[in-house]
Parts: structure tokens; C-alpha cells; sequence
């Protein structure tokens, strides 16, 4: 363990109940996924007895958090990856799955508001329901509103059509979430790979690489230098080599089609952003080594089928030998509560 150093895990997940989004919460096949795919939370469900005995309960998963030495987290959804991006759906519909999941995490971190904190989900398909959703997070105290990085609504998320939105989420403090999900129908890898492996090991590392592309090349950070962007559950490893090519196209194309950016794109990075690790990350710090621990979080993935558990702090701490004291310091608590605006919520 750690001894006194405070662990937030910056990006950990609820089990809500499947009803919250009407008939897709219910049904299985609103997930686009190999049959392969394995679905077992935490690879081994008898860990979890007590969790799902306890209804996967607010209550219950603090206890989960205490048997890992987690002091606070950052509450993401399961279900809520998808329902609301079900295919064919209407912005409306996709609005009130996304506001009535909104109003459950709220009620659910109001068990222990010094240790839970909630994400809520950006119903893009229509931006200006997105800002009323943004608005209504906001004032209900979330602490950031979650984004697929896919190209679901015809649109990247550096698009110029976001403006408005991202110039509500700076004015209002949000972090803008991106966390992929794999298991919808335009998720990258979905064209050429049908085995859970290829896609999954496809899907999020490259989808977040495209998300941030979109957003440093199209000027999206550049016109909102105080929006904060966090890129999650994808891997460290890949951040340095591609924030490197990213620069190199940048200055390549400085004269064309990025003459109105005024920062490298690891500039914008430096600024804005931050990118999770977690607990088998072996690249992270190579990745602290270039980018700061002080743009780095550390997440648990808990409950999902490829977390660890209880310990997943543990696993982390043995792959990652390299790391200070001043890393881990940065990285497993002082990042993430400064990124989320967290300071006084979670205090000592």
C-alpha cells in the first residue's frame, strides 16, 4: 500500500440500473459486441458477492473503495456508454437518457459527497441540448460531462459546431470527459476485425488519438484555451509518439491548414489536458517522463471486466517501479483533485 499518500481514482464506474434509459437499458443487443467478449466484472464475480448482493449500492461501493484503499473517486457510467448512443435514436430521447442518468449519479454520490464525485454524459447529437445538460450537471455539482471520441453524430469533437458548448464548459469549470466505450456501431475497428481482441485493442488508444488530433488540428483548444480535456482509459504509452507527430503535421501544415494555431499541439497538451494510466500500465513512467505527472491520472476501471481487484493499486505500483514519490503524489491524488476542481470537496 501506499501508507498516508490519499489515492482519487479518477476514472471508476457505477453499475446503474438499466432502466434509467427505458427499453435500450434492457436490451442486450444495444451493445455491438463479439460474443467473445468477456463480461465478468472484475474477471471473477465472486469477489463481488457482496456488491451485487448489496444492489451495486452507493453504500456497497464504498466499502468496495475501502478494501482497495481508495480515499475518493471519480464515478463514470457502464450502461450509460451506450444507451444513449443507440443507432437510430432521436436528440430528445438521447437527451432524457443522458438527464435521467444525470439525476441517479447525483443521488448516488450524495451517500458520501466527500469521497464520491459524478460525470455526466453530453447528449451531442443536438449541441444546443447538450449545453441545457451541460448547465444542469453544472448546477447540480458534477464534475465533468463524459463524450464518446467516436465520430457517432457526423462530426469530430473539434468541430467549430462545438464552440458554443465548449465556451459553456470553460465558463462553467467542466472537464470535457473523453472516454470511449467500443460496443457501437462506428467505433474504429468495428470495419475489420469481428474478435473482441483486435477491437478492443484497436478501439481505445486510436479512438482517443483521433479525438485529440480533432481537437488540436481543428483549433478547438486554440479557441477555447481554458477548456479542460481529459482522455481516459486508453494507456499512457502511446501519448508521447503521437503528441510528437501531432507537432510535426502542425509545423508542416503551419502555413495551410493549421495557420491559425498558435501553440505546438504538446503545447495544447501542457495546458489543457490530461490522460489516464492504470493499474497494468508498464509505459507509465515513460509517459510521466515527458508529458509530467502533473498531467496524469490514475484510474481503476472498477467494476469492469479487465480491472483488478482489490488490488489494483498494488498492480500498478509493481508495474510502475520507476515512478517518485513526487509522481505518485502527483498522479494518484494532487492531479486529479486539482483537474476536477475537487479541492473542496475532497479534503482531508
Amino acid at each position: 500500500m501506499t501508507g498516508p499518500r490519499r489515492i482519487l481514482d479518477a476514472d471508476a464506474h457505477v453499475i446503474e440500473p438499466g432502466e434509467l434509459f427505458g427499453r435500450a437499458g434492457a436490451e442486450p443487443a444495444i451493445m455491438d459486441l463479439p460474443p467473445t467478449t468477456p463480461r465478468v466484472p472484475c474477471g471473477e464475480i465472486e469477489l463481488l458477492t457482496d456488491f451485487f448482493a448489496a444492489g451495486c449500492s452507493a453504500g456497497a461501493y464504498l466499502t468496495c473503495m475501502d478494501r482497495q484503499g481508495i480515499d475518493a473517486a471519480v464515478l463514470y457510467p457502464s450502461i450509460g456508454l451506450f444507451a444513449p448512443f443507440a443507432p437510430g435514436i432521436g436528440a430528445t430521447d438521447q437527451r432524457d437518457r443522458c438527464r435521467a442518468y444525470g439525476e441517479w449519479i447525483v443521488g448516488y454520490c450524495e451517500t458520501d459527497p466527500t469521497r464520491l464525485a459524478g460525470v455526466g454524459i453530453l447528449p451531442l447529437l443536438d449541441v444546443d441540448l447538450a449545453r441545457a445538460a451541460l448547465a444542469e450537471g453544472a448546477a447540480a455539482g458534477l464534475c465533468a460531462m463524459l463524450a464518446r471520441p467516436n465520430n457517432l453524430f457526423g462530426r469530430a469533437l473539434g468541430s467549430s459546431e462545438y464552440d458554443s458548448l465548449y465556451a459553456d464548459m470553460a465558463e462553467a469549470s467542466m472537464v470535457l470527459a473523453v472516454h470511449e466505450g467500443l460496443g457501437t456501431g462506428g467505433t474504429l475497428g468495428r470495419d475489420r476485425a469481428e474478435s473482441f481482441s483486435i477491437r478492443h485493442a484497436l478501439s481505445h488508444p486510436m479512438e482517443q488519438m483521433s479525438a485529440m488530433a480533432s481537437l488540436m488540428l481543428d483549433g478547438a483548444l486554440e479557441r477555447h484555451p481554458n477548456l479542460r480535456v481529459a482522455f481516459l482509459e486508453s494507456g499512457t504509452g502511446w501519448l508521447p509518439y503521437w503528441l510528437a507527430r501531432l507537432d510535426e503535421h502542425a509545423e508542416w501544415m503551419a502555413d495551410s491548414e493549421c495557420s491559425g494555431l498558435s501553440l505546438r499541439p504538446s503545447e495544447y497538451f501542457a495546458r489543457q489536458c490530461v490522460i489516464s494510466t492504470d493499474p497494468e500500465d508498464r509505459l507509465a513512467a515513460f509517459a510521466a517522463s515527458t508529458v509530467g505527472a502533473d498531467h496524469m491520472v490514475w484510474a481503476s476501471d472498477f467494476p469492469h471486466p479487465d480491472a483488478a481487484f482489490p488490488d489494483a493499486l498494488e498492480q500498478f505500483l509493481v508495474h510502475s517501479p520507476d515512478l517518485s514519490d513526487l509522481d505518485l503524489d502527483a498522479l494518484l491524488w494532487n492531479t486529479p483533485l486539482r483537474f476536477y476542481g475537487l479541492e473542496r470537496r475532497f479534503t482531508r
